[in-house]
């Protein structure tokens, strides 16, 4: 199984937020050979807006041999300008069509409902 992560997850995560023991258990699932993480250019951008990028590429380092790397083409780019959701949102669903990720894992389901099958953590 292949599962794209929405940032608020790993922010959940690295700022030790409400959510972060149910993030880090997705985390875990992965090191243990659950399933593979793709991981987009997008939210590599997003998590550096909030997180020292040292801290970010140890933690990537620790999974590298679970993830799948997919990066934003302006084609991408474009077709999320056509998704009824917010944009940075709607990349997302891209990059995990692009990447064909079984479901999109995130605490914001709202956003991403209808559009592409999405759970919250602790559902995974």
């Amino acid at each position: 199984m292949k599962v794209y992560i929405d940032t608020n997850v790993y922010l959940d995560y690295f700022l030790e937020r409400r959510n972060a023991k149910k993030s880090f258990r997705i985390f875990r699932k992965a090191l243990r050979c659950d399933f593979f993480i793709i991981i987009s250019d997008h939210a590599l951008n997003e998590l550096i807006r909030y997180i020292e990028p040292k801290n970010v590429r140890f933690f990537f380092a620790t999974l590298n041999h679970k993830l799948i790397k997919v990066y934003a083409s302006e084609e991408d780019k474009l077709e999320a300008k056509n998704i009824s959701t917010h944009y940075e949102d709607a990349l997302h669903i891209v990059l995990a069509k692009k990447s064909e990720a079984d479901i999109i894992i995130t605490n914001n389901i709202k956003d991403f409902k209808g559009l592409f099958n999405s759970k919250i953590p602790e559902d995974v």
